[in-house]
């Protein structure tokens, strides 16, 4: 929350189901612990809807059974719950009794990193151009944080009201290169110097955490138009970013998401994206 602003609420358990409840416990932005064996005497006096795995329909059904809490759900006859709720039945009773021994998937890796600011309505080139600087330093600072090499450098820009624009460029092989983002992400800001923007991005995608050798072609030339360009990219030695981006220009807060899935390189306008991010929190949405 201090960095993105956006609140969340953690809940630590035993189990994944048993840690789903807990961080529904106490939203916005609390803390709640179930220490090991204390599992089914933290469930037992919730409702059913409560457990992970109710919803409505077999809320409704365990109530017509006269299983009112979880308490009620661990206790009931397995063979019963199996008769009424088939093999989901027990498994529900097995969770609210404290026993769940699913494992945790792992999402996998992101497929891009972003950036973006709103700021004042302005078609000014030195501000627009301060902060996609920003930007571009603190993508780049995280990219590297995460140990990743990118093989795309994007921009976003958003005019009124809510028209998103976006460009890309991709380079010869995966660079790490905090000077480089910057310098092409400027280059691609070029195409809007006149347009009046309230918002924008910059991004590095075709993500690489593989201890992939970095391209080494130099003679990078910035200036090509929008798109799926095929620049040299220049190879600079990794080593400190040479600024933080923690706010804006104005002093307002970045946000950050992390997509899901890679978008298309080159231009996309529409109403949709902006959608997706205009209320300053963090995204999962594809940025396109």
């Amino acid at each position: 929350e201090r960095e993105a602003g956006v609140p969340a609420s953690v809940g630590v358990a035993p189990n994944m189901s048993a840690a789903k409840v807990a961080s529904d416990a106490d939203k916005p932005d609390g803390l709640v612990v179930v220490p090991p064996g204390s599992v089914a005497e933290f469930l037992a006096p919730l409702p059913t809807a409560d457990v992970h795995g109710v919803g409505p329909v077999t809320e409704g059904t365990l109530a017509e059974l006269g299983i009112e809490t979880a308490g009620d759900l661990a206790a009931a006859d397995r063979d019963r719950l199996a008769a009424e709720l088939g093999e989901r039945g027990p498994e529900l009773s097995r969770r609210a009794a404290g026993d769940d021994d699913r494992e945790v998937t792992p999402t996998g890796l992101p497929k891009s990193l972003s950036r973006e600011s709103a700021l004042p309505t302005t078609a000014d080139e030195p501000t627009k151009r301060e902060a996609v600087s920003a930007l571009a330093a603190d993508v780049a600072r995280r990219a590297r944080e995460r140990g990743c090499l990118y093989r795309t450098i994007g921009i976003k820009a958003v005019e009124p009201p809510f028209d998103v624009n976006t460009r890309a460029r991709s380079l010869p092989g995966p660079v790490d290169d905090p000077d480089l983002v910057e310098e092409v992400a400027l280059d691609l800001l070029g195409e809007f110097d006149e347009t009046r923007v309230r918002k924008l991005g910059v991004r590095v995608s075709k993500l690489d955490f593989a201890e992939t050798d970095q391209a080494t072609l130099g003679g990078f030339e910035p200036g090509d138009g929008p798109g799926d360009g095929s620049d040299g990219a220049a190879d600079r030695p990794r080593g400190s970013v040479g600024r933080t981006a923690g706010t804006d220009g104005d002093g307002g807060k970045l946000t950050d998401w992390v997509d899901g899935e890679p978008t298309a390189d080159g231009d996309a306008t529409g109403n949709e994206a902006e959608r997706r991010t205009g209320d300053g929190q963090a995204s999962l949405g594809d940025w396109s």
